[in-house]
């Protein structure tokens, strides 16, 4: 009896103890457009899982449900200035990225998540001089040059703020707190124009 005791008091020490698939531990984001080299840097980053836990081998890292890639260390980004460049492909669009803890066995743990607002837009400005935006600094309308369509507002980080997929020759930003923004709209030539304007 007491050996069968033992037995199972084992067992449940080890399952308990070392048979565990925890999941990482402070998923982080760190995200600036570098406006002097037009690029976004950017580090997705996090710590090891709570131990105890199984053997680790690695970590899948998703981008929504496709796999990004599979690696050993803790974070993916994008710095050349400090060599870091494997991840630059990275960040795409707008989407949830997971990170999964991956044992051996190929046993993932739960999945950890983040959703990343896609690249910081470049804010250098379209070269066309017909197009213009006003009054800039602005309180309550924005008006165009001429009628623009698929018009975006966001922060200088590319977090979207305001859509509109009208046709329009004005927006209102009435709504806006104070601050240095990016607006981003289609012309009639089909292209894109990127306009800094400062909310009062």
């Amino acid at each position: 009896m007491k050996k069968s005791f033992l037995f199972i008091f084992a067992v449940l020490t080890y399952y308990l103890g070392f048979g565990q698939t925890n999941p990482v531990q402070n998923l982080q984001w760190s995200h600036y457009y570098d406006y002097s080299n037009y690029r976004n840097i950017f580090s997705l980053y996090w710590n090891e899982p709570e131990t105890p836990h199984n053997e680790l081998i690695g970590y899948n890292i998703y981008r929504g449900n496709e796999l990004y890639k599979f690696q050993t260390t803790t974070s993916v980004g994008c710095n050349p200035d400090w060599g870091i460049t494997s991840g630059c492909d990275f960040l795409n669009s707008i989407f949830t990225v997971y990170v999964k803890a991956v044992y051996v066995g190929n046993i993932e743990s739960e999945a950890v998540s983040y959703t990343l607002n896609g690249p910081a837009l470049s804010t250098k400005e379209f070269p066309s001089k017909s197009f213009t935006i006003s009054p800039n600094p602005a309180k309550d309308i924005i008006n165009f040059s001429e009628e623009v369509s698929n018009i975006r507002i966001t922060e200088l980080s590319g977090k979207i703020l305001k859509q509109l997929s009208t046709s329009e020759k004005s927006i209102n930003v009435s709504k806006l707190a104070k601050g240095t923004y990016v607006i981003s709209a289609t012309i009639k030539t089909v292209e894109v124009i990127n306009k800094k304007f400062i909310k009062e």
